[in-house]
């Protein structure tokens, strides 16, 4: 090459050995245009994929697929998505049975002929016109790659021609972004006009996640947009033909994506794998198996594990998506547990093998949201004894979203003035204890609202239930409004006024004869019963109303309140709780007796820093938890607290900190770097942070433990 052709190509910001790799790249892009199928199959893989369908869970799926493909459909023309689905199947039968390949693309060809020529695709009727039609394209367009090379030239154009010309008439920008990406997207890759990452819809596809994986677009579009549901295939189903061409190889490595995809088929269900009820949805909304969710294994196997637990009993389908795209089979099914995200929420449980075991979340996003993000921060969702207990103000559009409509908190009733808050901040996480905090922040920013949420499991000593702390700050003559939303559409009964009440799940319930029994510890101004929207009316005029309940304080002479609500999920025909308060001018407390023989005192102060005596314990602190059975201590909880006397652990801090300890094991949370003196009845060694302290500095007779702010173990040997 010349000198004058080699400073040609500097001046251009090239050298020899990119210009190559560039010119090598375009001759790999074009080779894999001009030979079909390329898009999530090549003609050499095919005998692979047959062999496979002597093994499960192909051969259940392969068995489908031809039931389906020879069973055929009935006149008149079917809708986008049985078409989708009919269509995958036709495709997977021309590979598995080559026998009979020539018929099945004759199929392939006569449904985009007679079938897709007569969808109806456009703008006018919003979602309908757009998001199925598109969506069932994506699959036409795969479907006809796989088939191509048993086709004649005519065949193929005119099945080209009738794409074309109909997804067309759907513009490329518009609502529903990531269906027009998609579907336009995987036919620029047919034609060849793409041959590089689309940053449009990599951009849009982050922007759907929080950097700790979970979704600000509320859980039941997480479901349908990335998460892969069969009614939008073609927003999550382009990565997969990205990655398949190698034309954008950033999905299946992605992080974000694999957190996402761990969030999503655990901490976002509950046990008994429904969606929590968090942004805009109904309560009558389910889940399917849709034919993306066999291919999670490709993004993460700890998120396939979690998908092999919740379709575990779901049929295979027999479809081009499910069979061709996942890189190997389902692992053994996993069972989620609790888990927190500092940017997401708190999504705890109990153990997910009991389909009627609490799952609750306190949500909590830190720094993006959108269209159908409710204003809850800080909100709750609640599930036991396999229902959905607690409803927001479901979907869909502005009047749902106010905070009044959803479980959290307002000052003055006024809505919230952002969906963001600060995340969650503090939590702890053990076997059969969880807790979390979130804060506000921006939400309510000229107040402070840091909600704590507690859930003890059920014991072979005690039953189980949620606790909830609301620590607020507000200005003098601001009122402190707490909003729950029971799955109730008839009527909450009043056990106690303005303390104790009961809500018959009768709201869409999935399991009859449950119950929510909700206890305010602290006893507000009044409370206000009231039925309210479950949904937009002008969508959905018939769709019944729910009760909630409206709790109003006041702040003390400091501005300041902390209000320790319970939640105890039952059976229409539990009595309930047996509790027994004894209220003071400086705190509150209540014993909870279990009929199990488990006995738990739980204890707010109103003025922290003075120290309470009750039943032989002394406390300086804000919030206490103390479960004893058979008079031995079973576990400890103090929050932000200096001092403890009279229990199995005694402790005092210079700075105040959270600590939970259950027989020789300590969880403490330190806010700021600390002194924690330590005083064991059953001590002899101390390990912190899995590390033995040998010789522990004393102080009369107490352990000098130095903690630095931040989270730490400790273990008494």
């Amino acid at each position: 090459m010349s000198k004058i052709s080699l400073n040609a190509i500097k001046v251009l910001g090239l050298n020899v050995l990119t210009l190559s790799l560039l010119l090598l790249h375009s001759l790999s892009v074009f080779s894999q245009q001009v030979s079909h199928p390329f898009l999530i199959v090549k003609a050499d893989q095919f005998e692979q994929h047959r062999q496979k369908a002597f093994y499960e869970p192909w051969k259940s799926m392969a068995e489908d697929a031809l039931e389906i493909t020879e069973k055929g459909f009935s006149e008149p023309i079917m809708g986008a998505y049985e078409l989708q689905d009919y269509m995958g199947a036709v495709a997977m039968s021309y590979i598995l049975y080559p026998e009979d390949k020539d018929r099945y693309a004759q199929k392939v060809k006569d449904l985009i002929l007679n079938n897709y020529s007569k969808l109806e695709l456009t703008e006018k009727r919003d979602w309908g016109g757009v998001v199925p039609p598109m969506s069932s394209f994506f699959v036409a367009i795969l479907a006809l790659d796989i088939v191509y090379n048993d086709l004649t030239k005519e065949e193929i154009l005119a099945c080209e021609n009738v794409i074309e010309s109909q997804i067309s008439k759907i513009n490329r920008k518009g609502s529903w972004t990531d269906v027009r990406l998609g579907t336009h997207g995987v036919w620029d890759i047919y034609k060849g006009d793409r041959t590089g990452p689309d940053d449009a819809y990599y951009n849009g596809i982050m922007h759907q996640i929080t950097t700790d994986g979970v979704s600000p677009v509320t859980i039941h579009y997480a479901w349908e947009r990335v998460g892969g549901g069969d009614s939008r295939i073609s927003k999550a189903g382009y990565m997969d033909v990205l990655e398949f061409t190698g034309i954008d190889k950033r999905y299946y490595s992605n992080e974000k994506l694999k957190k996402f995809h761990r969030w999503l088929f655990s901490a976002s269900v509950n046990n008994s794998k429904e969606m929590a009820i968090i942004g805009d949805m109904l309560p009558s909304q389910g889940l399917k198996n849709d034919l993306l969710h066999a291919r999670v294994g490709n993004f993460d196997e700890q998120a396939a594990a979690y998908t092999a637990w919740f379709h575990e009993e779901d049929k295979k389908r027999g479809h081009i998506i499910s069979y061709l795209l996942p890189h190997s089979k389902l692992p053994y099914p996993q069972y989620p547990k609790s888990s927190v995200y500092e940017d997401g929420g708190a999504f705890l449980r109990e153990s997910a093998k009991n389909p009627e075991g609490i799952h609750t979340v306190l949500y909590n996003i830190k720094c993006q949201d959108e269209w159908h993000t409710h204003q809850e921060t800080n909100g709750l969702a609640l599930s036991g004894m396999g229902n959905r207990l607690l409803v927001n103000g479901g979907r869909l559009g502005e009047p749902t979203r106010a905070a009044a409509l959803n479980n959290t908190l307002t000052i003055d009733g006024k809505d919230h003035d952002s969906r963001l808050g600060n995340g969650i901040v503090e939590y702890i996480s053990r076997e059969d204890f969880d807790y979390a905090m979130g804060d506000a922040g921006p939400a309510l920013p000229s107040a402070f609202h840091n909600r704590s949420m507690i859930l003890l499991h059920k014991t072979p000593h005690s039953k189980a239930f949620v606790l909830l702390l609301d620590e607020v700050e507000v200005k003098q003559g601001q009122k402190i409004i707490s909003y729950l939303h029971p799955a109730n559409e008839s009527h909450i009964d009043t056990l106690l006024v303005n303390e104790s009440y009961r809500a018959a799940i009768d709201h869409f319930p999935t399991v009859a004869g449950t119950a929510l029994d909700i206890h305010y510890l602290t006893k507000p101004e009044r409370i206000n019963q009231s039925l309210v929207a479950s949904a937009i009316p002008s969508r959905y005029p018939n769709h019944p109303k729910h009760s909630r309940l409206e709790a109003i304080y006041s702040p003390d002479k400091s501005g300041k309140n902390s209000i320790v609500t319970l939640l105890n999920p039952m059976t229409e025909a539990d009595k309930g709780m047996q509790l027994q308060p004894s209220l003071q001018e400086n705190y509150d407390a209540h014993i909870i007796r279990h009929k199990e023989g488990a006995e738990d005192l739980v204890l707010s102060s109103h003025t922290p820093d003075r120290t309470i005596s009750f039943n032989g314990l002394v406390f300086k602190g804000d919030f206490f938890i103390h479960r004893a059975i058979a008079g031995d201590t079973g576990f400890i909880f103090v929050k932000n607290a200096t001092a403890l006397r009279g229990c199995e652990l005694e402790f005092k801090a210079e700075h105040k900190l959270t600590l939970w300890m259950k027989h020789r094991f300590i969880s403490v949370l330190a806010k700021e770097n600390t002194v924690l003196y330590l005083k064991s009845k059953t001590s002899r060694s101390l390990y912190i942070d899995d590390k033995i302290i040998e010789n522990p500095e004393t102080e009369d007779e107490w352990m000098k433990i130095p903690l630095p702010k931040g989270t730490h173990k400790l273990y008494f040997k």
